[in-house]
């Protein structure tokens, strides 16, 4: 078989098809890129543990095959064809990229996953399928200890994603069961667009499915577990009593600014409120502000919430332009882009002033009246003790002297004993505790050298590799 393929078509397919590739893994399937021609088309395929996605292109065939080879060096050899055309061709029992042949990688390809029985369940996708799920990635909570929050969710009420903090929710109903895909690295990477399809099964002990977009189909396995009901904490249309909105291009001058503030407190308070003018304000913990024209509901009056630098900008960034709340403890709502954002204000404590009201009463009870002059008459006197008041505060009594108090009984031996031995047996308890977090420390940076070493090997290999076939 030979022919020619488009370079930047499948340079492009080769940047997601490398998302699933472990280069460190000691299995070589899990490094390498299988192509099979059949039907006048050439399929493209890598896989994990867990995941496997493909890639079509057209093209002509003679004879069909199916061939595995390591993917750094076939993509090398695609990335340094200097035409735009690249000749493709199998013979021998090898590929040959640009008449560079790539020797075969002996092993058995994992058989793909297929329905078993009648229990397939097909549903239409979104056009913006891939689009929704960029943006509720950033609501993915890939470091979570529950794996089923390191996936989104699909369901009839649409695609949902949430890490407990901020949820995303994209009103679709898709025609299956309710199910959680993983974290779709590889799939996002296509950025695939158009009509598409999604296939779910049960597969023995788990469920499977299959999302087919183009000229993309990426198999997988289903988080298992039940996902948190999200639609408990989706604030109720009568508890939000105020509401702003502005248009997409001041939604962007906001969002210019928002990433121009200092990260001066881990949270990164910004505070949001209606100045005088009756611009929409953000305050950051730095004394700088900015505003832009807004429309305000009727209700909105003084009020104010403070929400985390953060949140803002996922609302931002997935385009909404109206913003709901309820009070200063209620989620607020933001529509007008891609799905609805629901996340928590902060919480702001009370000063210490309104924490102490009393302190404040006690102090102004010590305050020194003015004095009158004894002359004057009873008018003067009201008349100066209104006018010549000075109001200031002074400090709290403090306690000079100590009060008479029983002598301690004598601890014996075996209580200060036992004291000790207490004592030394929690240094003892810290001492081992920080010894063990060193020596995982240690461990750490002996896998991470390792790591180093096998990817320096590797690329050394690579290179040679490189430097053989191009006869330098």
């Amino acid at each position: 078989m030979e022919t020619t393929l488009n370079k930047s078509e499948l340079a492009g397919a080769l940047a997601a098809l490398g998302k699933l590739i472990c280069r460190t893994s000691p299995i070589p399937m899990y490094r390498a890129v299988q192509v099979e021609a059949n039907d006048n088309a050439l399929f493209f395929r890598t896989h994990n543990m867990n995941e496997e996605i493909e890639f079509r292109m057209e093209a002509e065939k003679e004879d069909a095959f199916k061939v595995a080879v390591d993917f750094d060096f076939f993509r090398a050899l695609v990335r340094n064809c200097r035409s735009k055309n690249i000749p493709f061709a199998f013979k021998d029992g090898k590929l040959h990229i640009d008449d560079v042949p790539i020797t075969p990688i002996e092993a058995e390809w994992p058989a793909a996953e297929t329905p078993q029985g009648d229990n397939i369940t097909t549903s239409p996708l979104p056009d913006n399928f891939v689009e929704v799920l960029n943006q509720a990635a950033p609501q993915v909570s890939v470091d979570d200890p529950r794996s089923i929050l390191k996936g989104i969710n699909l369901s009839p009420d649409g695609i949902t994603a949430t890490n407990g903090k901020e949820l995303f929710n994209f009103p679709y109903r898709f025609n299956l069961d309710e199910l959680t895909i993983p974290f779709p690295l590889a799939l996002m990477a296509t950025k695939a667009s158009g009509e598409g399809s999604i296939s779910a099964w049960n597969n023995d002990l788990y469920v499977m499915f299959t999302v087919s977009i183009g000229p993309w189909r990426w198999t997988a396995k289903a988080l298992p577990g039940a996902y948190p009901n999200w639609k408990r904490v989706m604030p109720d249309s009568k508890g939000l009593k105020h509401s702003v909105s502005f248009t997409e291009d001041r939604a962007e001058r906001l969002k210019h600014f928002l990433k121009g503030v200092t990260d001066a407190t881990p949270a990164n308070e910004i505070r949001l409120y209606r100045d005088a003018a009756g611009f929409l304000t953000l305050h950051d913990g730095d004394s700088h502000e900015f505003g832009i024209p807004a429309e305000f509901d009727s209700t909105w009056g003084d009020f104010a919430v403070v929400i985390r630098k953060d949140i803002l900008l996922h609302l931002l960034g997935k385009g909404h332009t109206k913003i709901e709340f309820g009070d200063a403890l209620y989620p607020f709502l933001g529509t007008g882009g891609i799905g609805q954002y629901v996340a928590m204000p902060m919480r702001v404590p009370k000063t210490e002033q309104q924490e102490q009201p009393a302190a404040t009463q006690q102090n102004q009870e010590n305050i020194p009246q003015p004095t009158t002059n004894t002359t004057a008459s009873n008018q003067e006197k009201t008349n100066m003790i209104d006018t010549n008041i000075i109001t200031h505060t002074v400090s709290a009594p403090v306690q000079t002297f100590n009060p008479n108090r029983k002598p301690e009984a004598k601890q014996s031996p075996l209580d200060e004993l036992i004291s000790v031995v207490d004592e030394f047996k929690s240094k003892l308890k810290t001492l081992t505790e920080e010894s063990a977090v060193i020596g995982r420390k240690a461990r750490e940076i002996a896998i991470a050298q390792k790591q180093k070493e096998r990817e320096y090997v590797q690329t050394k290999k690579t290179i040679d590799r490189i430097r053989t076939a191009s006869g330098f």
